[in-house]
């Protein structure tokens, strides 16, 4: 008795006698077009395999001459800040109003107890190294910034006066005795020296008196001469010296203390040193992929082996990194430090489509086996031709989509990688095409596939167990029965779904954080500095301002009243810290100028006195020096005008990233909020990484919308099946889902580096469900029966391809760079819950709630053998362009189906011919 269908045979109108509906019409003449240029494509270069390769390393090389203008960037702000950023337009415009005129290097010195005389001494031999560092264009005298006659030079040094003979002097007792002096006052400058404040990690005796403390800071103040070349500041002088600078501090010690400096120019050295430092660990990761390829590609023979044709493929895929380096960097785009993973990512996805270029090969029939080697070529590009285009231009959509970004790092990846992701297509079905003909002339010519020149003997067989394939029979007879029983089922929906719901809860306690420290080493040395100033000289909060423009300082008086207020008041800055040179001088005004000067608000009756007064208080008053550097004058003779003010304050302690934003925000809502008449902004050193965690949420958000609608409708047009189209989207928005919540448990936040993978993964995603998806829609007989099918005979190419992806980042988790760490564990989250859903859970439902197959499905079962084997095309070129089945047109999946998939393991062919024929009728391929 015929087993009983879950369907109605005549679906939507689309019955046995149906015309076939517009979606599939459309996906007909895709493949068509398509299929028909890669079989000219693949005849032409069987042709002229080595006129092919000749033509294809000229292309690469000529590609390649674009790196001359090759530049890595690693500044922070032309990496991670958004295009348009209004914190960058507020800092230049301080550096035209309030220009700096001098720049700190520090040096930071750890020891047992920095308050020994051994220490002093270490540090005062430091000290004369640095001074006596000099270079063809200047030395420490010349380019160090002056007080008076002295150049500013300050540490613990300066309360002996910097004098050897004194600190060579100086006993323990000396030391302690001085730092803890009461009004303790600098013999240089003369002004009260805050000990505590160079000091990090303190210990007090009994008394309460300093007795140890870890750390301390030496700085050196040097002379800003910076010049504007090329929209940027350059200062060539004070490079060199700062040169001399890091290394001198750098040098090695035997004295017992850990010196570890800063210099201006050190984000700008240290920027690319993860990418450097990986090199070794990316050059293993090509053997790894060359192995692994030679193995999967070929069998374990001394004649089927394609060991050339493997490292061809790797070949293939530098060529591409190198081509896309060459054609982004004339193009002006910048390589960043997320770029690093970009090799790891080109051989997953070049590795992909070696396997189905082979595959297509080795699955001719035995009819087309016996056509001349440029039909058979032909034949094999032309169905491997459509399978890589769908997947290259899967991936080139996403990357597409995030090339849309703001962020200009993320940008130029998505840019580095969609022109990679092209070439490698393009050299898969040229170069590695061409090196694959010539291999089967070998193979044909029973020639050994590690030396050439040695022939095999007619009498030589190959050994029976390079002929078997035990994880195709895993799927098909252990797996894919037990995972569809009633038990396997309930307990895969409960893994699942407990996986979701511990996802969904780290999906929503998932942190916005980005960091620019992430990006360096853990050996480098500026990240070592930074860190460590942080734990011996903890902030009780950032310095921010409150920045004036060229506003009628009369007329708009009282809004700089308003705007100190509402500073003040502000719920992120600190009680107490807001400091107004305009309440300083209101203050001053009433306590030294008559009141019948004055008017009813106190101030002065005009905007000439007003302004006589300012540059008065400017420049008499003590209190109006201290703010001399916060007001800045067009002229300090009549009539004088300011042209630029500044107040400040402390923001109390941020705990995350959110807090971060929100204090921010706040204090552009009160300047906005008062509004002057001119430039007026809040500005604070770290407004720049906090707009990047502003944007970067929604840019996540914005990318994954558009990446899947986009994917969405290639996946639908491939299928010609809604129902089965919205499961394989269920599945990638399963899989999303899945990796954004372990990504929490796992500690990572959402940064520029994860949302740049979470792009990539959609691609993934799909490719692990629609493949399963399509083979159902392909079988009649009960869902239980199709699903079954489907993962026994399409199972074993997913995995593969899971695992391939997966083996070409794993040697990423013993990497020190936080970009490679990051990549290898989403990634790993993308192969595993993509897998779990392509693989265990899609199959569990469709086994109970799969779309109908397609219309022709039935006829396709039932039709009887046809002499065998399948015809493809006639020896003279393709006879039916269309491809049609039966009413139905052959689809990129039903090649990838037929044609890729089972040799990916090296399968039997005799075996998958036995299972495939009678699945298409003679007319089908006639």
């Amino acid at each position: 008795m015929a087993a009983k269908l879950d369907y109605p045979t005549d679906r939507q109108g689309q019955g046995k006698t149906g015309k076939p509906s517009c979606m599939k019409r459309c996906s007909n003449v895709f493949v068509s077009a398509l299929e028909g240029f890669f079989y000219r494509l693949g005849k032409l270069v069987s042709g002229h395999p080595w006129l092919t390769i000749l033509l294809t390393l000229l292309l690469g090389g000529s590609l390649s001459a674009g790196m001359v203008k090759f530049y890595q960037e690693s500044r922070s702000e032309k990496l991670w800040i958004p295009y348009g950023s209004k914190a960058v337009q507020h800092r230049d415009w301080i550096s035209e109003m309030f220009p700096a005129k001098f720049r700190f290097e520090f040096v930071l010195i750890e020891a047992d107890n920095v308050l020994q005389p051994s220490v002093l001494q270490a540090m005062l031999s430091l000290d004369s190294s640095i001074k006596n560092v000099s270079t063809d264009a200047t030395n420490w005298t010349s380019i160090c910034y002056k007080i008076g006659p002295s150049c500013w030079s300050s540490s613990l040094l300066e309360l002996w006066s910097f004098d050897e003979t004194t600190i060579n002097g100086l006993s323990q007792q000396d030391i302690l005795d001085k730092i803890n002096e009461n009004n303790l006052r600098s013999p240089l400058t003369f002004r009260l020296y805050d000990v505590e404040a160079v000091l990090g990690e303190i210990q007090r005796d009994s008394g309460g008196k300093i007795s140890v403390a870890k750390a301390t800071n030496m700085l050196y103040g040097v002379k800003d001469q910076s010049v504007e070349r090329q929209g940027e500041r350059v200062d060539d002088v004070r490079d060199e010296w700062e040169k001399g600078f890091l290394d001198v501090a750098q040098a090695e010690r035997s004295d017992g203390v850990t010196v570890t400096p800063y210099a201006t120019r050190s984000f700008r050295d240290e920027g690319g040193g993860a990418i450097q430092s990986d090199l070794t660990l990316l050059s293993a990761g090509y053997f790894l992929i060359i192995g692994y390829v030679a193995m999967v590609l070929g069998k374990f023979n001394c004649i089927e082996q394609k060991i050339y044709v493997s490292l061809m493929g790797v070949v293939c895929v530098g060529l591409s990194i190198i081509g896309s380096m060459g054609i982004c960097s004339a193009a002006g785009a910048a390589y960043g430090p997320v770029h690093s993973i970009l090799p790891f990512l080109i051989l997953g996805i070049g590795v992909d489509d070696m396997f189905v270029v082979v595959s297509a090969w080795n699955n001719l029939s035995p009819a087309d086996r016996k056509r001349d080697r440029r039909e058979q070529a032909a034949l094999a590009l032309k169905h491997a031709g459509v399978s890589i285009t769908v997947t290259s231009m899967t991936d080139v959509v996403a990357f597409g989509v995030g090339a849309t970004t703001i962020l200009p790092a993320l940008q130029s990846f998505c840019i580095y990688a969609a022109v990679s992701i092209f070439l490698v297509f393009l050299y898969s079905c040229t170069l590695f095409f061409a090196v694959l003909c010539l291999d089967v002339q070998r193979w044909e010519g029973r020639r050994n596939a590690c030396c050439c020149c040695y022939r095999h003997g007619p009498d030589y067989r190959p050994s029976e167990c390079s002929q078997k394939d035990r994880l195709q029979l895993f799927f098909q007879n252990i797996y894919a029965p037990s995972l569809l029983t009633i038990p396997g089922k309930v307990v895969t929906l409960f893994v699942v779904f407990t996986i979701l719901g511990v996802s969904i809860w780290g999906v929503v306690n998932l942190k916005q954080n980005f960091d620019a420290m992430w990006f360096l080493p853990p050996e480098s040395y500026l990240r070592q500095y930074v860190e460590k100033t942080e734990a011996y000289f903890p902030d009780d909060g950032f310095e921010m301002y409150m920045y004036v423009g060229d506003i009628d300082y009369y007329a708009e008086r009282s809004k700089l009243h308003t705007l100190y207020q509402r500073f003040e008041d502000d719920d992120f800055v600190t009680d107490g810290t807001v400091t107004s040179w305009f309440e300083d001088y209101k203050s001053w005004v009433s306590s030294t100028k008559n009141s019948t000067l004055l008017g009813t608000d106190g101030h002065a009756m005009d905007s000439d006195t007003l302004h006589q007064w300012i540059v008065q208080f400017l420049t008499t008053d003590a209190t109006g020096m201290s703010h001399t550097g916060d007001v800045q004058l067009n002229s300090t003779s009549s009539p004088a005008t300011i042209t630029a003010s500044r107040m400040r304050g402390t923001y109390k302690t941020l705990s995350n990233s959110a807090e971060e934003i929100q204090a921010m925000d706040s204090l552009i809502a009160v300047v906005d909020s008062i509004g002057f008449s001119s430039e007026a902004f809040p500005y604070a050193r770290q407004f720049t990484n906090w707009e990047t965690n502003k944007v970067i949420k929604m840019e996540l958000f914005r990318n994954l919308g558009i990446a899947m609608a986009a994917v969405f409708v290639i996946t639908l047009l491939l299928l010609a099946d809604i129902i089965g189209s919205v499961w394989v989207l269920l599945c990638v928005v399963l899989t999303l889902v899945d990796v954004g919540g372990m990504m929490h448990h796992w500690g990572l936040t959402i940064d520029t580096v994860t949302t740049n993978i979470m792009i990539l993964a959609i691609g993934l995603a799909v490719d692990y469900a629609a493949h399963i998806c399509h083979t159902f829609l392909t079988i009649t007989g009960t869902r239980q029966d199709r699903a079954h099918i489907a993962l026994g005979n399409m199972g074993p190419a997913v995995f593969n391809g899971g695992f391939s992806t997966f083996l070409a980042f794993v040697l990423l988790a013993t990497s020190n760079s936080y970009v490679f760490i990051t990549f290898f564990k989403v990634f790993f989250l993308v192969v595993l819950f993509g897998c779990l859903h392509g693989l265990v859970f899609l199959p569990v439902v469709l086994s109970w709630l799969g779309p109908a197959p397609y219309a022709t499905a039935a006829e396709r079962t039932a039709a009887p053998p046809h002499n065998g084997d399948i015809e493809k095309v006639a020896s003279d070129g393709v006879t039916n362009s269309g491809l049609e089945m039966n009413g139905r047109g052959l689809t990129a999946l039903d090649l990838f189906e037929l044609m890729v998939a089972p040799s990916l393991l090296s399968l039997d062919l005799a075996k998958e011919y036995r299972a495939l024929e009678g699945r298409y009728s003679p007319e089908t391929f006639c």
